[in-house]
């Protein structure tokens, strides 16, 4: 009957009764607030709308409280964790409270848990040499590697990058996570690299059976040849924060830095040029009081 009076029927509602987070969820996936997403912002928001969907979607929206919030964010891993199940709380009543499937929003009032994390490890000197000593010029290990420390892109741009993009001097990417459109100059040491590992095939980097790395295959593919270097805390997305540090220790501006990595706010980019800038004091500073010793005479 619903179909016949022109309502869209919304899949999963029949697995639970209306008003349940199930019945909402379902609702929402199917909502222009769901599709104007970005495909890499829904998968993460799915995986944690899912999660909470599985504890508590046979559960009534109306009944959900600003207590009941709190206590599930008591009981998750960390403060990281905490802030996430919020986060899509947050975006579902929104939805429901507009969608009039309840009246209030129980998560206004509840703010985000402040922490100190310095978030994926950024690469040292000696763990970049470290990597460039076990993958040599010409595998494909050493080309993804390049790709992601001398463009400072994100892996699930770098994975999907095809020999279109490369001119004769410049990559160009548009970010998949902000749109961004960027030309990226190519550095000499990643022109080496695209020179001696790029193949025949459309990707610059495909699978061994010449299909694209998911993100999480990529992940795991690089994190197993950063392990086979010796580095097991090392992943891809920190050879983009060293990008980013490197940049700064060279002098660029929190503006150029952004020019390469198209970030758009210059919070975190200016953390890697304050770092850059106390480096280069302390250095002028101690310099100043280690200089030639002069001897003192005695009288």
């Amino acid at each position: 009957m619903a179909a016949l009076a022109g309502e869209r029927r919304q899949i999963g509602i029949e697995r639970s009764g209306p008003g349940t987070f199930t019945a909402l969820i379902a609702a929402y996936y199917e909502s222009a607030d769901w599709k104007i997403l970005r495909s890499p912002t829904q998968t993460a928001y799915r995986g944690e709308i899912e999660r909470f969907r599985a504890k508590h979607g046979d559960k009534r929206v109306v009944d959900l409280e600003a207590h009941h919030i709190l206590s599930m964010r008591d009981r998750m891993s960390g403060p990281a964790a905490g802030n996430n199940l919020l986060r899509v709380l947050r975006r579902l009543m929104v939805f429901a409270v507009a969608r009039r499937w309840r009246p209030d929003d129980p998560t206004k009032d509840i703010k985000r848990l402040n922490y100190r994390s310095d978030g994926f490890h950024t690469w040292t000197e000696v763990e970049i040499a470290q990597f460039e000593a076990r993958w040599r010029l010409g595998t494909k290990e050493r080309l993804a590697f390049d790709l992601l420390l001398y463009t400072g892109q994100r892996s699930a741009d770098v994975r999907q990058m095809s020999a279109g993009q490369v001119g004769e001097s410049f990559i160009s990417v548009r970010q998949s996570k902000t749109n961004e459109q960027l030309e990226l100059p190519i550095h000499s040491a990643l022109a080496a690299s695209l020179a001696a590992g790029r193949g025949e095939h459309l990707l610059l980097l495909p699978t061994q059976y010449g299909k694209g790395f998911t993100a999480k295959g990529f992940g795991n593919w690089f994190s197993d040849a950063a392990r086979k270097a010796g580095l097991a805390d090392c992943s891809a997305h920190g050879l983009r924060k060293s990008a980013a540090r490197r940049l700064a220790e060279a002098g660029a501006t929190a503006h150029q830095i952004m020019a390469i990595t198209g970030h758009r706010s210059l919070k975190e980019v200016e953390r890697y040029t304050r770092a850059a800038d106390q480096k280069t004091n302390a250095q002028a500073a101690m310099a100043k009081v280690d200089g030639p010793k002069v001897e003192r005479k005695t009288v």
